[in-house]
């Protein structure tokens, strides 16, 4: 009795624990759902007004199948009857948004903060100001041509909203900058020196002041340092250093790119080979990734293939196929690649049937493309020898004229 007793206390604990699992697996599946509606229809929220689009993935389900699915959802846009009354809470909100360091627009002595959108709302805003030699378009005061009496100048916000437009016209005072205490000193030096030099432009030598408000003035010249030197010697070795980089960085670049374009016409001609023998578009690139993985180790990597390999771990992890084959012309960069890229993405998307011609067309183009490439090189390369046949032929002639002409001396 015991031991059926104790038979039954463990069936029980499996199923309940059995039943918890599923429990649990169910409240996960259904957290992973989406949002339902009044009517029980599932809905995907938006962002609110001048947050942007947003990419969400899903899964649908039909009959049994289940397929990711990418869904692109826009923000919120306004009802257009309503864009009126946006436009001008939007214009009022501007005249706060630009101040930057400004307490008020009635008092402006720091540059403004013009905007190009309306905060939290999409609206794009372009500006014009009715006096440029005071505030310029990018909101910048052009302090030579301010005045400590103020200037009131006009600016003009052009709101665009979903092809509508408004216009959001207000006035700004605008006043020279306040200066410390520092700067107030110095100014009022130079207002004197000025002086100084207008009252004493006949005499033999300019007089300088020796106090300035009941502080004591010094006068020195700068004194020479090597300091100067130094730091311009810095710049300039920076400069060379990031100079440097920088080409090591081209040629680095050069170098992928002509790999690149020397592979392309081998990977394009075993990828059509690998169809043309029945394989699928998947199989082909998976067993053309797994042969390079075998041999990278004694042959060295290859820029496509590695990028190959590295599209079929994105497959395998789940993420779109065709969106795949796209970001593996993308990373490439050249034409060729993007172009493979997206014959595949194409094919997956409409199922098209002439998959293997278009390849076979590719392979062709890219063929005649390599051999017009190899010319070229071998142009570039008779180009280079130039030089050292030239140098061969003035070592020649030295060797020749040189015994001649102390033959003749002798």
């Amino acid at each position: 009795m015991n031991k059926w007793s104790s038979v039954y206390g463990r069936m029980g604990i499996v199923f309940l624990s059995a039943s918890a699992v599923s429990l649990l697996v169910l409240f996960a599946d259904n957290r992973r759902m989406p949002e339902k509606n009044a009517e029980g229809k599932s809905v995907l929220i938006r962002g609110t007004h001048g947050e942007g689009s947003k990419k969400v993935e899903l899964e649908a389900q039909i009959d049994g199948d289940r397929e990711p699915l990418s869904i692109q959802v826009d923000e919120q846009q306004y009802q257009k009857e309503k864009l009126p009354e946006v436009f001008e809470e939007a214009g009022e909100s501007l005249e706060k948004a630009i101040l930057g360091d400004n307490v008020s627009l009635d008092e402006v002595r720091h540059d403004l903060n013009l905007v190009d959108q309306v905060p939290d709302t999409g609206i794009r805003v372009s500006w014009e100001s009715d006096n440029y030699e005071i505030v310029n378009l990018l909101g910048e005061l052009q302090t030579e041509h301010l005045q400590e009496e103020g200037t009131l100048v006009e600016l003009h916000a052009v709101l665009s909203y979903g092809g509508e437009e408004a216009v959001h016209t207000f006035c700004v005072n605008v006043f020279p900058p306040e200066l410390s205490e520092k700067e107030q000193k110095m100014q009022k030096l130079r207002n004197v020196l000025q002086t100084a030099e207008k009252d004493t432009a006949e005499e033999e030598y300019l007089v300088l002041p020796d106090s300035l408000d009941g502080s004591k003035i010094v006068w020195k010249y700068p004194a020479e340092s090597r300091a100067a030197c130094l730091f311009v010697l810095g710049i300039v070795a920076a400069g060379a250093v990031f100079f440097l980089d920088r080409q090591k960085h081209k040629q680095v670049l050069a170098d992928r790119k002509k790999q690149l374009a020397a592979d392309y016409p081998q990977l394009i001609s075993q990828f059509t080979l690998f169809l043309g023998a029945g394989m699928s578009v998947r199989r082909a690139w998976f067993k053309m990734a797994e042969e390079y993985e075998k041999r990278r180790d004694r042959k060295g990597p290859r820029i496509a293939y590695e990028e190959m390999s590295y599209t079929m771990h994105e497959i395998q992890g789940g993420v779109s196929e065709g969106e795949c084959y796209e970001r593996f012309g993308s990373r490439c960069g050249l034409p060729a690649y993007r172009r493979f890229g997206a014959l595949l993405s194409q094919n997956l998307r409409k199922g098209g049937r002439g998959l293997n011609e278009l390849l076979r067309k590719e392979a062709a183009d890219a063929f005649e493309d390599r051999k017009k490439q190899a010319r070229k090189l071998g142009e570039e390369a008779g180009t280079k020898l130039l030089g050292p046949m030239f140098l061969m032929l003035a070592v020649v002639l030295i060797i020749i004229v040189v015994p001649a002409f102390f033959s003749i001396q002798i």
